[in-house]
């Protein structure tokens, strides 16, 4: 697209700042993938016709993973927010594609994905990388959202007492995550190991290999070494879906799903309740819990 195509959603970017750094992030991958897609037009000419074969033909990312039916409308829902925006503020005449966006249904959410404790363990066995290990180890012990540990500081982990301040999460938010003993371990392992030996020029509490607060390049290096860990083991593994392992072995172990939310920073509880809902091993003991317990006596 031309540069007041470009420029238009730089304004966008800028009006929203007030959002998380993710949320913008998303915003902005969102609408460079649908301009990619029309480098010869501009936000006024867009038709109904290229919503479509947006649509129809954007198949895989970026990173080369396939793009499901879920993702492609989504995109192009936030492609129809910002247009609204554009219309609001007196940028552009109209939304061309709103009709068309609305047509489209989102399909039926499957199951928050989670690893077995089986592949937990085969995961944690697979990782030479000690740093690795120990971002890997964090996401799953906390839940929180791998943002939230690159932006841990130092004075945030008390480890007298074991609790860990999530500064400003999403929406945010402030709330406690805690550690477990094998988490506490492998935590005072890194500080030992690694963060005092590169000259910490930061109080984030992970860093460079310069000593100075992780990066996005540095949290996709990880992604991508969590990605071909998935080509060896068979199964996919993303700083994501460590986060719903979390929630999911939670529920399996019967923490208390009020607590659970507030641990993994929910503001409605029915987004934890879909850990409790999805668990098939939740619902199987719950079952039996019942079933077995003279259901069918007989008088």
């Amino acid at each position: 697209m031309n540069e007041c195509s470009k420029e238009l959603v730089k304004r966008y970017l800028e009006f929203h700042v007030s959002k998380s750094f993710d949320t913008l992030r998303y915003y902005k991958s969102a609408l460079e993938t649908f301009m990619e897609y029309f480098p010869d037009k501009s936000w006024d000419n867009i038709t109904v016709d290229d919503a479509l074969y947006f649509h129809n033909n954007y198949r895989f990312s970026r990173d080369g993973r396939l793009v499901s039916e879920r993702t492609r409308i989504r995109r192009l829902r936030d492609v129809s927010r910002f247009y609204d925006w554009a219309v609001k503020y007196n940028y552009l005449l109209s939304n061309p594609i709103k009709l068309c966006v609305e047509s489209l249904r989102i399909p039926k959410q499957e199951e928050a994905q989670a690893l077995s404790e089986e592949q937990v363990n085969l995961l944690l066995s697979k990782i030479t990388n000690y740093e690795y290990y120990v971002f890997t180890l964090f996401l799953l012990c906390t839940g929180v959202r791998i943002r939230e540990l690159s932006n841990l500081t130092l004075k945030d982990c008390d480890f007298k007492d074991r609790t860990i301040f999530i500064r400003e999460g999403k929406g945010m938010k402030d709330r406690y995550v805690f550690m477990n003993d094998e988490l506490y371990y492998h935590m005072r392992g890194y500080i030992d190991k690694i963060r005092t030996y590169r000259n910490p020029k930061t109080d984030n509490f992970f860093v460079s290999l310069t000593g100075r607060a992780i990066k996005e390049y540095y949290i996709d290096k990880y992604r991508c070494y969590l990605n071909n860990l998935s080509e060896d083991m068979g199964f996919e593994v993303r700083p994501h879906k460590l986060r719903h392992t979390f929630g999911t072995m939670a529920c399996q172990k019967g923490m208390n799903v009020e607590i659970l939310a507030k641990i993994m920073g929910h503001s409605d509880m029915r987004t934890t309740l879909k850990y409790l809902h999805s668990s098939k091993e939740v619902r199987k003991n719950e079952y039996l819990r019942v079933m077995n317990n003279d259901f069918l006596q007989k008088d």
